[in-house]
């Protein structure tokens, strides 16, 4: 392990924690990034177990992992960087500034101690707080086509339910996208899970990193096939969000939904008024399509992100050997 100083803060000196696996064979050199997000900490968890599992003796290159990208927000267990000017997510500030605001100082050590020295870049990101349930991968459409394809080849390798078509320039992905190398964002899970949802999901996050190893032949072992999976473009995605807070009943709560088809119409949850007990508002499909996300039951805020659909006409199943 290495400490990356970033700055001294009023609350003392912030660092970053840098895993590096170096196997015995010659490969590629692989960076994970988690907790971009203070309150999407689960990925952190599946890094642990990975690392546990590797031996260095049967990898070939070098596997490099920073698990908690952003130790500020993740102390508040908040989204964003509690400061207080200048652009505070830390998702949006890549390649940062080492004389900028805190996050972009942040921004700026983990572009200059592990992106600019990687081959390949997974950024791991979950639902964060309140159940959020989803399996999809991400991929810049922002980058060259030839780029882009390799990206989607690994990406698929992950084994997600989706695949997302997203432009995301500002991120950990899309500057790494900018310097060429292959990366992509994965997307499953969420904190305060149900115990079998969140063990499945630890499972189903370690596989798809093994599987993403194998196919850059750093891990003597067969690929795994890819699934059957579904592909959309971010114009695709069509949220059902609530407009007041509440409780939401929600009609849509286990993972092996997603990716079902869901009618124009179809009652996604119902919000329910805390003090009145009253229901007051109804969360609708606005397409045809497919679940995209959804969440359990539990207090909602008023904009919320609650569910999403992937819009039937604008999207298409992948098969397991295709690729775009």
């Amino acid at each position: 392990m290495y400490r990356l100083p970033v700055t001294t803060t009023l609350s003392g000196e912030l660092a970053l924690t840098l895993h590096v696996v170096k196997g015995a064979k010659p490969g590629p050199t692989v960076a994970l990034t988690a907790t971009v997000h203070g309150d999407e900490t689960v990925p952190a968890m599946m890094i642990r177990e990975l690392l546990d599992a590797l031996d260095p003796n049967q990898l070939a290159g070098t596997l490099c992992a920073i698990p908690v990208c952003n130790p500020p927000s993740m102390a508040v267990f908040n989204r964003q960087t509690p400061e207080q000017h200048g652009k505070t997510d830390l998702h949006e500030v890549f390649p940062g500034n080492a004389r900028g605001n805190l996050t972009q100082m942040i921004g700026h050590i983990i572009s200059d101690s592990l992106i600019q020295h990687a081959d390949v870049v997974i950024d791991y990101h979950c639902g964060g707080s309140g159940g959020r349930l989803q399996s999809r991968v991400d991929v810049n459409t922002a980058c060259e086509a030839e780029l882009r394809q390799r990206c989607l080849s690994h990406a698929r390798n992950f084994g997600t339910v989706m695949v997302h078509e997203n432009t995301i320039p500002n991120s950990i992905v899309g500057y790494a996208n900018s310097l060429t190398k292959i990366a992509f964002c994965v997307e499953t899970s969420g904190v305060y899970l149900s115990p079998q949802d969140h063990a499945e999901y630890m499972k189903s996050g370690v596989a798809g990193y093994r599987n993403v190893l194998r196919g850059l032949g750093m891990l003597d072992e067969p690929v795994v096939k890819r699934p059957r999976q579904l592909m959309f473009a971010g114009k695709a995605r069509k949220e059902a969000n609530p407009t007041r807070g509440g409780f939401l009943e929600s009609c849509f709560q286990s993972p092996a939904e997603l990716g079902k088809p869901v009618a124009k119409g179809t009652v996604l949850g119902r919000i329910i008024d805390m003090a009145t007990l009253e229901e007051v508002e109804e969360l609708v499909a606005p397409v045809d399509g497919h679940l995209f996300f959804s969440r359990y039951s539990g207090a909602i805020d008023a904009g919320t992100k609650a569910y999403a659909i992937a819009e039937e006409t604008q999207s298409r199943w992948l098969e397991h050997d295709e690729d775009a």
